[in-house]
Order: C-alpha cells, then structure tokens, then sequence
C-alpha cells in the first residue's frame, strides 16, 4: 500500500472538492463577514465625531443622533457577528460530516491486510477526532482569519486619512505582531501531530483491552494490563502537556505584544494631541482602533491552537486517504445465476515477503460441496478468503461460474459469494436489521421465510415485535446457535451461488448443531459450497476433499473414495482419530 510520508502543514488538497461544493455558502458568509466588519469600522468614527462635537459645543440634537445611530450600529454588527458565526459553523461541520463519511466509506475500502495492522482506536480517533480538528478550525478560525484581514485593511486606511503617523503607528505595531506570529506558526505543530499519535495509541489500547476483558480477568492479568496501561497514559499526557506548551506561546506572546501596542498607541496619540497635530477625537480613534485589533487577533491567536491541531489531522487524513486498496475493483462483468463452480489454476499467495500457498490446482462443479482439511497455517482460510476476493492470487488464476474473478464487478461478488465465520457478528438494530445488513427495500414475508427456512420460525413467533423486535450489539441478546442461525439467514436472503463456511458448529452444544446441522442442509441444497473444516465430523455432508499441508495440495478427490483408501491421507487422519489422537497431531 502507499503511504504518504508527510503531515506537514495545512494539506488543504483533502479538503478543496468539499469547499468547492459550497461556494454559495461561502458567498454569503462572505458578505455577511463585509458587512460587519464595515460596522466595526464605523462605529468608532461615530465616537470620534461625538468627541469633537462635544469639545466644539455642537447641537445637543446631533449629538443624540450620533449617539442613536451609534447604539443602532452595534446592535446590527452584533447580530452580524452571530450570522456570520452560524454561517461559519455550518460550513464547518457540513464540510466535517461529509469527510467523515468519505474516510468511513474509504476504510472500509481497505484490504483485511490494512486492518490487521492497525487498531480500530487509531482508526476511530482519524475518522473522528482529526476530522472533528478540522471541523473546530472552519466553524471558527475561517470566519476570525477574514473578519480580522478586512478588519486590519479598513484601519490602515482610516487611520493614514486621519494623520499618516497614526497610519504608520498602526503598520510597524501589525508589521511586528505579524513577524511574531509568522515565526512561530508551526511552533506546535510536530508536536500536535505527536499527541494525537499518542491519542490514537490510547484509544486502540483501550479497545483492545475492553474487547479481551472476559479472557483477561478469567486469567488474573488485570494487573499487567494496567501495568502496560500506565505507560500508554504516561506518553498521552507528556505529549499532551508537551504540545499545550508550545501552542500557549502564541498566546502568551501576543498578549505581551498587545500590551505593548497599547502603550505605544496612547504614548503617539498623546503626543499629537499636545502637538495641536489631532484632535482628542483623532487620538481616542487610534487607540480605539488599536485596541480594536486585539479581539480579533486574539481570537485568531487562541484559535491558532486549533489550527495546529486541524494541520495535524489534515496531514493525517491525507495519509489515510493515500492508502489504497491492493485489490483492484475494476471488474464489471457478472457472476451468473444458480451454483458457480470454482477453478483454481496453479495458484499462488504470499503474504509479504511468506509464501503461503503454492501451485493451488483444483476444480469443484457447480452444486458440489467441498471440504478443506490441514493443520492450522496450512491455507485453508486463504483459499477461502481468495475465493471471497478479499485478497487477490499473486499468481495463476481464479475462475467462479467460468469468469475469471479479477473482471467480476464487486457488488456482483458480493451479492453471489456468501461467508459464513464462526464469530458472528450482531449489530445494535432490529433482527430486521440484522438479517439484511441494513439494506433498504427488502419485503418483509422474504426476511420472515428466510428465518422459518433456517428453522427459526418457533423463535420469531416467541417474539413480541417479530423482526421489529430489537438486539444488542455482539451476542448478547442471542446464544451463539441463534446467532449462527441468523448468520445462515443473511446467507438464505443472499441466495449466492458459492457458500464459503468456517465450521459455523464448532462452539455450539450438540442439540443446537443438529438444528444448525438441517438450517445446513436446508441452505446448501443446489448451491456451491467449500467448508473448512476443523472436525472430521464436519465432512460428511461433503462430496470433495482438499487436503492442505504446508499451503500445497496433498490430496484432492471424492470423499467416499477417500474414505475407502485406508491409504489416502484422509484415510490416515481417521484411523488416527479413531486411536484417539488430536488432528493437529496427525503425519500428513
């Protein structure tokens, strides 16, 4: 896969199609941010003219007027300032929304290879928390950047119209502040990118932990996981506080630059007035003016925070969004209808730099049953999961229903390959729900037949909600032969033409394999199977055998046949396990 190597800076190339889509947004964002800004601008000189008219003995009635228009100024940009606040946010957060889908969508786009190197944790704080960063710095910082910029641009020229050394008093004070904060724009953020590493750390070592929790407490190891806990807090809050610091800089500068600036505003503008050069109106303006710059830069300043964080994360979503899948999805042919056969041409897998299979060569006819026998690692569920196509043969080919699996469109795989895993997976929903994976449009007398197909038409009628009747997430609203039965449901509702099963019975009592035994049955008739099976006992329902060992073919035929070759390797494992010995431990 590729990785981007790099999170430096604002990688706004992530965000630029969700900004484009929202110009008119933009636009009257935009206009509201001019019209308060201008307001801003403004009101100040309605001060200064009250100042002068007062010292000058003007009407009393202009005088209540400009105070009128003054109170009336401030309310509008007020409510301008609102606008433009909620415009930003909405921006922001639609821009979020929309991000975090893509990159939910593009996870799971990713190879099993990706996931097996990465927590779900770290996945959780990219699609979640650096996205929310990037979120927090539109909403806010977007709408501050452009109030401030037209803000500083209006001063500049209102205060060299009314005397040139209050203009370049304000420049050389921007031109200072401006310097500071250029120097230190990315004071903080290699740091950032480090505690959200650290974050990311945490939340998958908490995960990880909470998932294990039964196996960790059945073994006594509480202690060594929260000794292995400490230290992965211990580096989250050393580069949390590390990365604090750093972003408190900018602030802390800039309210010693602020503070300076203030001086020098009152230091010039009482100088001028004692010069006769300005009027006290004139000299309140410019420290108006100046004190006026501090809110906005202040917010900008705060927010520069955020902004780190938010290039921290784009940077991050960058890589993420560089990761591809090594499994092309080019394919637009589709599988035909009814069982599939299944051709594998001198096949060949390795997982990096492993081989793990090696000239795979069979063929299994449409409607036949297959079972896969070997020891652990000999490349049962790699066959399985090449036929699934979650990975693709490093060499030879792969045929279902005569077309080759490279050119199937996926949605066709998907919708003619079904697999079946020992851990089934519920999901908080309806069984509704849970026997169609959420997919809209399916009648419900189909998802109703599918389950009394299965056998489980007793236990739906025991519900008081039917298939509106709502589970939990895991397993545990139902045993584990329920849940495998809703499994063989999803499978049913399919209608595939290859069933791929990991010995589904494997961990249930024996009155609920029997039921599972038929629901079987009931789902294999004139459709393709390949079971891996783990029990010798699971291969009577089988018409072939794949014997791996070593991710090579030993053995491929009949299972009656095999069977009555005291001479085969299938005749050897169950003469072995009628001596009692474990599979594992049988000579291949």
């Amino acid at each position: 896969m590729t990785t981007a190597t790099s999170s430096r800076g604002l990688n706004f190339a992530v965000l630029r199609p969700y900004l484009a889509r929202r110009k008119g947004l933009f636009a009257l964002a935009l206009a509201v941010i001019v019209a308060g800004v201008g307001l801003q601008l403004w009101i100040p000189l309605l001060l200064k003219d009250f100042i002068d008219g007062s010292l000058a003995g003007a009407d009393v009635g202009r005088l209540a007027a400009i105070a009128v228009i003054y109170l009336s100024a401030g309310l509008v940009a007020q409510v301008l300032s609102v606008a433009a606040a909620y415009l930003g946010t909405s921006i922001g957060w639609s821009v979020a929304n929309e991000l975090r889908l893509d990159a939910a969508r593009h996870v799971a786009s990713l190879d099993l290879d990706y996931h097996s190197g990465i927590s779900p944790g770290s996945l959780i704080e990219r699609v979640d928390g650096d996205v929310d960063a990037v979120a927090k710095m539109f909403s806010q910082f977007a709408v501050q950047v452009v109030s401030a910029t037209l803000l500083l641009g209006g001063i500049f020229v209102l205060t060299f119209l009314e005397h040139v050394v209050a203009g370049w008093t304000v420049v050389a004070f921007t031109a200072v502040l401006a310097g500071a904060m250029y120097l230190l724009r990315a004071v903080a953020v290699s740091a950032t990118s480090a505690e959200r590493g650290s974050s990311a750390e945490l939340f998958g070592f908490i995960e990880e932990r909470l998932s294990a929790i039964e196996d960790i407490r059945a073994n006594g190891a509480g202690r060594f996981v929260m000794r292995r806990f400490q230290p992965v807090m211990r580096r989250y809050y050393q580069r949390s506080v590390g990365a604090w610091i750093r972003r408190s800089i900018i602030w802390t500068t800039s309210i010693g630059l602020f503070s300076a600036g203030t001086l020098v505003a009152l230091a010039v503008g009482s100088w001028l007035v004692l010069r006769g050069s300005v009027t006290l109106g004139v000299a309140f303006l410019l420290i108006t003016y100046m004190a006026k710059l501090e809110d906005p830069v202040m917010e900008v300043t705060d927010q520069m925070q955020e902004v780190q964080k938010a290039a921290a994360g784009l940077g991050r979503l960058g890589e993420l969004f560089a990761e591809q899948p090594t499994v092309p999805r080019r394919g637009e042919r589709r599988l035909p209808s009814g069982p599939l056969k299944v051709q594998f041409d001198h096949v060949d897998f390795t997982y990096g730099a492993e081989p793990v299979l090696t000239d795979i060569t069979f063929e299994l006819a449409a409607g036949r049953h297959l079972g896969l026998l070997g020891r652990t690692g000999s490349g049962k569920s790699t066959i399985a999961k090449l036929i699934s196509r979650f990975y693709d043969a490093s060499g030879g080919r792969i045929c279902l229903g005569d077309v080759p699996i490279v050119e199937v469109a996926e949605p066709s795989l998907r919708s003619r390959v079904a697999v079946i895993t020992q851990d089934v997976q519920l999901f908080e929903g309806t069984v509704k729900d849970n026997v169609t994976m959420f997919a809209g449009g399916v009648p419900d007398r189909a998802i109703v037949a599918a389950l009394e197909e299965i056998g489980m038409g007793i236990w739906l009628d025991g519900l008081t909600e039917g298939i509106d009747t709502r589970l939990d997430s895991g397993t545990t609203s139902l045993s584990s032969g329920e849940a495998q039965l809703v499994a063989l449901a999803r499978a049913y509702l399919l209608d595939p033409g290859i069933v791929i099963l990991d010995e589904p019975s494997s961990r249930i009592d024996p009155a609920t394999e029997a039921v599972l035994a038929a629901a079987l049955d009931r789902l294999l008739r004139n459709r393709t199977a390949v079971i891996i099976a783990h029990r010798l006992e699971t291969v009577g329902r089988v018409d072939e055998l794949l014997i791996l060992d070593g991710g090579s073919v030993i053995e491929h035929g009949s299972r009656d046949e095999l069977m009555a070759n005291p001479d085969s390797a299938f005749g050897g494992l169950l003469q072995a396990t009628r001596e009692g010995m474990l599979y594992e431990e049988v000579d291949l």
